[in-house]
């Protein structure tokens, strides 16, 4: 982002430009990690193989009468993921557009567009990422707004900065060497 500011300087050229970019992320996100739940994971030799040992042994304590024991335990448990209407699925559709367009714009933690692709993804909810790419721009524009604010601090107090950035190294170094001053001369002492 500011590649681009520092090259582009008309507001909304940039803003474009952006938009552009940073929405074409967020679809191709969305595509990889359908083509990875949906294409990828399902076919790994690993897991196919973990599948076949699990009916086995399962088989085997069946044979014994533990296995629907366990089988009730772990459905109950975790019936949460395994059902095909999960709790967490109906919410993000039912109020999930709202979500994502909060996930879309949400300045305050990272991985919150990358968050809400990946649960459009899972859960086959196109018309969510259309939510996340309108949050995405609100994004964008505070963003934008902040680097402005950086940039416009740098220029103005550049000096500034590379003093505090030198008395800040200086004191960081100090005080570890007067640490370590600390740790040697305590063990020399009888």
């Amino acid at each position: 982002m500011p590649f681009v500011m520092y090259h582009v300087k008309l507001f909304w050229v940039q803003f474009a430009i952006l938009v552009v970019l940073l929405n074409v992320e967020l679809f191709a996100w969305y595509k990889f990690w359908r083509w990875f739940f949906l294409t990828f994971l399902p076919e790994r030799k690993k897991i196919r193989d973990t599948i076949d040992f699990t009916k086995e042994v399962a088989g085997e304590l069946k044979a014994q009468g533990t296995a629907d024991k366990i089988i009730r335990f772990f459905e109950t448990t975790f019936e949460w993921v395994v059902h095909p209407n999960r709790w967490l699925f109906r919410t993000i559709k039912a109020g999930g557009h709202a979500g994502m367009f909060f996930l879309g714009w949400e300045p305050f933690m990272s991985g919150g567009r990358l968050a809400g692709t990946i649960v459009c993804a899972t859960a086959n909810f196109k018309t969510g990422l259309y939510s996340l790419v309108a949050g995405n721009c609100v994004h964008i524009l505070i963003a934008m707004g902040s680097w402005n604010v950086v940039f416009y601090l740098w220029e103005k107090y550049r000096d500034f900065f590379f003093i505090l950035l030198a008395i800040s190294v200086l004191y960081f170094v100090l005080g570890k060497t007067r640490g370590r001053l600390k740790i040697l001369t305590a063990k020399k002492t009888p």
